[in-house]
């Protein structure tokens, strides 16, 4: 028996970050929609290995430091079953710490596809507890749907969203997260994260929203602003924006037709980076 998910990209079409609490952690409000179009996991029959490949697969490590063997041994702490019969599969065709949840994204991924094979008695309470576990993404991405994220991350509330026609790109920079916060909190440059979602038009509403972590990131990564810019000056986008803590950012388009048009021209614009046309939902 071999078993596939999809282990979709993230994108935050905004995200409000508040000052850091007594933990130290960032409260926040962001809404999140799904790519169709990320990650490969696998499961065959094996002996427990990981095995890793695709396009930016060469530099992550198969050991149990990845996240979707993080995400197999808190399945089976919680579950009580060890999981020995399957080796796991892990395609990577999302850039590595590029802001759109591709590690979470993998962990969500394995964990639908262990309860399926192994526990299907988990309740999706008990299974979104787990991806809690893997990191402050988990359980938006294990589910993989359009919602307001609050909290931490881990408060979801599902809202509609229409298909949304985008373009994806990376300019094939890293940009760690945790140097991102850093220089988020140094420049103590907080603003109110609550927002009314109003839900009747995407682009007017996110017209009133905001990405707290860009202006870091760009301070970081300046190329970051000059993709924006990029984006920003052509004839198809609708809306650009960077997603997460970046590198990676989005152009909305207002069919899929432009956006492939749109992600040609970017291929031709920025020979080293990763674009992707795509519906996010």
């Amino acid at each position: 028996m071999k078993l596939l998910r999809l282990a979709p990209a993230k994108v935050n079409l905004y995200l409000h970050v508040a000052a850091p609490d007594h933990r130290g952690y960032h409260p926040l409000r962001s809404l999140v929609v799904f790519a169709d179009y990320g990650d490969e996991v696998r499961l065959t029959p094996g002996e427990g290995r990981m095995f890793i490949d695709g396009p930016f697969g060469q530099n992550l490590s198969p050991g149990e430091d990845n996240l979707v063997l993080k995400a197999v041994r808190r399945f089976e702490a919680a579950t009580s079953v060890r999981v020995n019969s399957h080796d796991f599969h892990l395609t990577k065709n999302l850039p590595l710490a590029s802001g759109v949840g591709g590690g979470s994204a993998d962990a969500g991924a394995v964990l639908h596809l262990l309860r399926a094979t192994c526990a299907p008695e988990v309740s999706d309470n008990a299974l979104s507890r787990i991806a809690a576990e893997t990191g402050a993404d988990g359980v938006m991405c294990l589910w993989a749907r359009a919602a307001i994220a609050e909290g931490y991350g881990e408060r979801l509330t599902p809202v509609a969203i229409p298909p949304l026609p985008a373009v994806l790109i990376n300019p094939g920079v890293e940009c760690p997260t945790p140097a991102v916060f850093k220089a988020y909190d140094s420049a103590a440059e907080f603003a109110p994260i609550d927002t009314q979602w109003r839900g009747e038009d995407v682009i007017d509403d996110l017209n009133t929203t905001r990405n707290d972590l860009e202006a870091p990131a760009i301070r970081l990564v300046p190329v970051i602003g000059e993709v924006l810019a990029s984006l920003r000056a052509q004839p198809e986008t609708r809306f650009a924006r960077m997603s997460g803590s970046g590198a990676t950012c989005f152009a909305l388009c207002d069919t899929l037709s432009e956006a492939e048009t749109l992600a040609a021209r970017l291929r031709a614009d920025w020979p080293k980076a990763w674009v992707r046309a795509c519906t996010l939902k």
